[in-house]
């Protein structure tokens, strides 16, 4: 049997790979590397053996993007994935570049870069996309931007819009189907559902932890909870070192613990009545004692703000910044010239926090001045918020419920009944019949 050193089998198993393997010490040069890799990037072994990436950058015309992404591994001590073009005889190659740090008795020593030829699948997917783009015009593919933006940002509400287009596209049919669809609503189907992909691009300027806030609380809460843990525990060391006080700081300890419990409660509920606020604030000032020996109310009085919010999570001031996403929806909108068919699309998009009774925002429009586009955007916008199972801050409530909701907003003058029994009477809501 052969007996193979350290070395020969590392050298077999690289010989082997089909994937370029190059490692690198912190001085930027070459300690090592596999036959695929002068295979891949053409180049002999000579350009690198003992060479320094930047050197191998000198050896190659246009390719700075594969030896930056190594060289940035090198400084920064840091893993990344990239992929670059490489321009290799006459060709463009396409190179997934993943960098990994080398470790050796507990010291990081170097970088490995694995290179790998994705060329045909990259070239693949731009072969799809040239094809897509022949069938989207500019205007989709802003569309497609947007709300890509907006998903990286909340994921909820990329899922809310595409929820809403799903039920407007399977209602408008439905309409068709019935004959009753309009010439002017048939025309401009394509650009009323680019309103509602649209509808929220304003909230790419909200502030997220306003946007998605899950509690009253939000990030405060830590806070607070770790301000309680660490008075109950210096209460236990006072009960130790004064055993003569142990009846008022267990008292003390225990105001503190139905404090906590009463503040989470609180935190989370959908709704505070009038007794729950009033314990609330009577709790706020319990003192609490801190490891730097002063002592500090439970709560602060920007805590005690937002722990009592009546109903939902946010204060006035917060609930105000979240009703500006249709201000920035429509100031957004107002820079992008849309034309033909498509130049009602900011119309649509920004009205869909009117009311017919003028209480809407932001320009507190009258029913003579929403149209029925905007009626049904408003009308699914409200009816996907009520029942969306993904939302952070509340759960989500029955279709059933839901439409006797938007039939008493209806009753009081605010949405089109109408159209909300025609959209009820559609089953365009259903999620069984949506996919």
């Amino acid at each position: 049997m052969i007996e193979y050193n350290e070395h020969t089998l590392i050298d077999d198993i690289l010989s082997d790979m089909s994937d370029g393997i190059l490692v690198i010490g912190f001085d930027g040069e070459i300690k090592l590397h596999n036959h695929a890799a002068e295979k891949m990037l053409g180049l002999p072994a000579s350009a690198f053996n003992g060479k320094s990436i930047a050197f191998m950058m000198h050896c190659t015309d246009n390719n700075d993007q594969l030896f930056e992404s190594i060289l940035v591994a090198v400084h920064t001590k840091q893993r990344s994935i990239k992929t670059v073009p490489y321009f290799y005889n006459h060709n463009t190659l396409y190179l997934r570049v993943t960098t990994d740090l080398l470790h050796s008795s507990g010291k990081i020593t170097g970088v490995i870069a694995q290179i790998t030829d994705i060329t045909e699948a990259t070239m693949l997917f731009i072969e799809n996309k040239r094809l897509a783009g022949q069938v989207l015009d500019l205007m989709n593919s802003f569309v497609e931007v947007m709300v890509t933006a907006i998903e990286k940002k909340s994921t909820y509400n990329a899922t809310h819009t595409k929820s809403m287009v799903r039920y407007a596209a399977k209602y408008l049919e439905w309409l068709a189907e019935q004959d009753r669809l309009t010439d002017y609503t048939a025309e401009n189907t394509a650009p009323f559902l680019m309103s509602i992909w649209l509808h929220d691009i304003g909230k790419l300027l909200v502030p997220k932890e306003i946007m998605d806030k899950p509690t009253r609380l939000g990030d405060r809460e830590k806070d607070v909870m770790h301000r309680i843990e660490t008075a109950k525990l210096l209460l236990k060391i006072g009960m130790l070192s004064h055993p003569e006080q142990q009846a008022a700081l267990e008292e003390q300890t225990k105001q503190l613990a139905e404090a906590e419990a009463l503040i989470c409660t609180a935190n989370r509920a959908p709704y505070l009545d009038t007794s729950v606020i009033e314990q609330l604030h009577a709790a706020a000032s319990i003192p609490c004692p801190a490891a730097d020996g002063s002592v500090h109310p439970l709560l602060t009085d920007q805590e005690l703000e937002f722990i009592t919010i009546q109903r939902g999570t946010l204060t006035p001031k917060e609930r105000k910044m979240i009703e500006e996403h249709v201000s920035y929806t429509k100031k957004l909108l107002s820079k992008v010239e849309f034309r033909g068919d498509y130049r009602t699309v900011p119309k649509w998009a920004a009205g869909h926090h009117e009311m017919l009774d003028g209480s809407g925002y932001p320009d507190h429009l009258t029913a003579a001045d929403i149209p029925w586009e905007t009626r049904l955007l408003t009308i699914i916008d409200i009816y996907d918020a009520l029942t969306a199972e993904d939302r952070p801050y509340k759960p989500p409530i029955q279709p059933e419920r839901a439409f006797s909701i938007l039939r008493d907003m209806a009753a009081h003058g605010k949405l089109d009944r109408e159209i909300i029994e025609s959209f009820y009477e559609s089953h365009a809501w259903d999620k069984s019949d949506n996919g």
